[in-house]
């Protein structure tokens, strides 16, 4: 894993700006401790930070070679593979490195060598010859890549915030960018920035003399689904077996966080598996939770404790266990706290007690292992989504996510109860979130002749793709990071997401419970408690002390006159949520409410960001 930083410019001589860009990739410094690497030369700065887990010795960026400049964020799953094809069209290698094989994959085929890859990437290419910049993100957008268009060039960085550290990136956020950040959802390609976009999915971005230009290289198809049942379900777990293989290849430990559900136990099953038939292991597995059971958090979506799953699980599988138990620490320290909502690389989220969860559970298990494998995402690539159950969620002409947590949110959105009614109808998030949603169903592909409700259950499909995910994987990335811990998402192979894209929705829950397909491809690896068990997610601990703690800090933002969220809140209302008890019905929407002011507040006091409405 790394951080990536940079600047291009047709105008000026950056050979003697090189420092911008090592302030730059200070503002990354926790996405990589093993080692920090420039290169400049009078039309580009590339700047890495790197966090090794292949070749310790033999990876550093920027690598440069045969006239073509790479700084790499992620894991190329398939080098080896890739390393004999291109030793065979007459390529020769120094390192073990899967950042080399990537820098030979370019100068063999050029800005179609992202086609040739398998893995979770972002990187930027600097060829000196053709003086041409390539900014590359992986197909399912697992890392992350931001840039922002100058009048001469271009700055970029794995993080908003290693753009704005940059001089020329002007801090402004707009009407559109305080949308953004109270969306429920990460718009394809936008940041809540003034100028700031985000590398899309599937995308090259080059950069060259004659401007900016974008094109996907890699999309979803619509084709017809031939397989029967038995062949969709062998199917769906050789592509899970293959995915969770190439995800196990590292030179640090590597383990797998096992909350003792169907997603991790999943994954955590299938590597022991791999590593057994390698003749290596035993596997490492990780439970977390907290003192007395109180795992479940303030809020809808958890219905069981993890410990014993879990321990059923490791025990089935035969994995060496251990269970990473967090106290109150975790959500209430203002170190983790605030280090925690900074790590988020993309947006602040009003997701309550999770980041510093997250970050706490990152920090104890990097203790162990520097690489883990975890089962997220599995909910979208398997379909199944909170309200599916909901006709009106099926039916409603948002977000499926935003119409299935309605009934408990406030009216515009998730953390939007403490903003000033006059911002809000400016801002009409509901209105927004109906726009982006026209927006992406528009870039859909569709079968010709498909049942209205089959095509229906594709578009909330292909939806989550579009949104939901990029939402997960960038609140999760820069989190686990902080926390000096590599996660891999063995469901996020676009080969498992393209098939399931086209398996039927009859198919998909053929037996009427979630993830149907998932369930049946491995019924012969888990125990029968956990094929069935409910959906369960993150932990974040019921702490006594965190409503005091948001009220606290809430108190102490509306005493101070130059904090930059004041002007856009309702101060009364804050004040009157300040002096009433938490309600256990209204707990998760107060929390939330004031979580979003809180780090909304952070996000702009830390990078001085101002507001242009």
């Amino acid at each position: 894993m790394a951080g990536i930083a940079g600047w291009v410019d047709f105008h000026r001589d950056l050979a003697l700006d090189r420092n911008i860009v090592l302030a730059q990739l200070g503002a990354l410094a926790w996405r990589g401790s093993d080692g920090e690497g420039l290169w400049a030369s009078s039309r580009a700065v590339l700047g890495h930070r790197r966090r090794a887990a292949l070749d310790l010795g033999g990876g550093a960026q920027p690598m440069a070679h045969g006239g073509a400049v790479l700084a790499f964020d992620g894991e190329i799953y398939n080098h080896d593979a890739l390393r004999a094809e291109l030793k065979a069209l007459g390529h020769t290698f120094a390192t073990r490195s899967d950042t080399e094989v990537l820098l030979h994959a370019y100068l063999e085929w050029g800005e179609r060598c992202p086609e040739h890859l398998d893995g979770m990437f972002a990187f930027a290419i600097w060829d000196t010859g053709r003086e041409r910049l390539l900014l590359v993100r992986d197909r399912m957008g697992v890392k992350p890549m931001f840039y922002y268009p100058t009048v001469s060039g271009v700055v970029f960085a794995s993080e908003p915030k290693g753009v704005l550290a940059h001089p020329l990136v002007e801090r402004v956020a707009d009407l559109d960018g305080l949308r953004e950040l109270l969306a429920f959802t990460s718009s394809v390609g936008r940041s809540p920035v003034k100028g700031m976009r985000r590398v899309r999915p599937g995308e090259v971005v080059t950069v060259s003399r004659s401007g900016v230009h974008e094109h996907l290289y890699w999309r979803l198809a619509a084709r017809p689904h031939t397989d029967d049942h038995e062949t969709t379900v062998a199917r769906v777990r050789e592509l899970l077996e293959h995915s969770v293989a190439q995800q196990l290849d590292a030179d640090v430990p590597v383990g797998v966080l096992l909350s003792g559900g169907l997603d991790s136990s999943t994954v955590a099953a299938i590597a022991a598996k791999t590593l057994a038939d390698r003749g290596d292991g035993p596997l490492r597995t990780f439970t977390v939770g907290y003192p007395g059971g109180a795992a479940g958090g303030p809020g809808p979506m958890r219905a069981s404790e993890d410990a014993p799953y879990a321990r059923e699980v490791a025990a089935h599988i035969g994995s060496e266990h251990e269970f990473v138990e967090l106290d109150g620490v975790a959500v209430t320290d203002p170190v983790l706290r605030r280090t925690a909502v900074a790590a988020q690389q993309d947006l602040p989220v009003a997701a309550p007690q999770f980041p510093a969860s997250l970050r706490a559970l990152a920090r104890r298990v990097s203790e162990k292992v520097s690489v883990v494998l975890a089962g997220e995402q599995a909910d979208t690539v398997f379909a199944s989504f909170m309200g599916m159950d909901r006709p009106e969620v099926v039916a409603a002409q948002t977000y499926p996510w935003v119409a299935a947590t309605a009934h408990h949110l406030p009216p515009d959105g998730l953390g939007t109860g403490l903003f000033a009614p006059d911002l809000l109808k400016e801002l009409d998030v509901p209105g927004y979130c109906a726009d982006r949603y026209r927006e992406d169903l528009a870039g859909m592909p569709y079968l010709e002749g498909e049942d209205p409700d089959e095509r229906r259950m594709r578009e909330i499909y292909y939806l989550h793709l579009q949104g939901w995910q990029e939402f997960g994987c960038a609140l999760d990335d820069g989190v686990s990071l902080a926390g000096g811990l590599e996660l891999r998402w063995p469901f996020c192979d676009h080969r498992l997401v393209e098939y399931l894209f086209n398996v039927p929705w009859a198919m998909k829950t053929f037996d009427g419970k979630p993830k149907s397909l998932l369930r049946a491809a491995v019924a012969d690896l888990l125990p029968a408690s956990v094929l069935e068990r409910g959906p369960s997610q993150f932990p974040t601990g019921r702490d006594p002390g965190y409503a005091p703690l948001l009220k606290s800090e809430l108190g102490r933002l509306l005493d101070d006159s130059g904090a930059p969220v004041l002007p856009l809140i309702d101060t009364g209302r804050a004040r009157a949520l300040l002096e009433s008890p938490i309600e256990p019905k209204r707990a998760w929407r107060d929390l939330t409410d004031m979580e979003s002011v809180l780090q909304i507040n952070q996000w702009l006091d830390q990078h001085s960001i101002r507001i242009s409405r």
